[in-house]
């Protein structure tokens, strides 16, 4: 099996620009925290409308939040699974599972900005700067030998049944992460978190 699906005939679609103020509306509360002098300013995130494959071989749109600073490489990086066929299950605000990284994860979400802590600490995740991108979390779940995350994710625990929308080190997803400069949690050692990527 494959991780791809066969790529759209039409040319890859996307806007990018400021957070527009529906957006922000959503997320102020939420995802963004105007009460914490941490939470990155308004000019310093970009939102993205953009083309991808969905699992059944048709054409979604979906959005995301992202540091203005890795903007256009997000751009290139969805252009580029758009061409390879890579299928993403559903690309929304985490805002709309309520900022909650786990019901973003169970639904199979692919999303970005979220001022949050890393889970089980009080250091900021790299969403929380918005250079960081969730891809697939059930079919690239976060993984540990005694646990793995979300649930879902352990029908995918076996990296060699290569199946759509999974991410391996072998397949040409991850030589686009590393051709545009993204580190894949799929190559760390004390986790191995596949569906995440990020620009530090």
């Amino acid at each position: 099996m494959t991780a791809l699906l066969p790529p759209p005939k039409r040319s890859f679609a996307c806007e990018l620009g400021a957070v527009p103020p529906a957006a922000r509306a959503r997320m102020e509360g939420c995802s963004w925290r105007g009460d914490d002098p941490r939470c990155p300013r308004w000019d310093a995130l970009a939102y993205l409308r953009v083309d991808h494959v969905t699992f059944d071989g048709a054409i979604g749109e979906g959005e995301l939040v992202v540091a203005t600073a890795i903007a256009a490489r997000s751009v290139e990086l969805f252009r580029r699974l758009w061409q390879l066929g890579f299928p993403i299950r559903q690309l929304r605000l985490v805002d709309d599972y309520g900022a909650s990284d786990d019901a973003s994860m169970q639904a199979d979400n692919s999303s970005a900005f979220n001022f949050r802590t890393i889970a089980g600490s009080q250091t900021l995740s790299h969403h929380a700067l918005g250079r960081a991108i969730d891809l697939n979390p059930v079919e690239n779940p976060w993984r540990k030998p005694n646990r793995i995350e979300p649930p879902a994710g352990a029908a995918f625990a076996d990296r060699r049944d290569v199946r759509p929308g999974m991410i391996v080190r072998s397949g040409p997803v991850v030589v686009t992460f590393d051709e545009l400069g993204f580190e894949w949690g799929g190559d760390w050692l004390h986790a191995f978190d596949d569906h995440h990527v990020m620009i530090r």
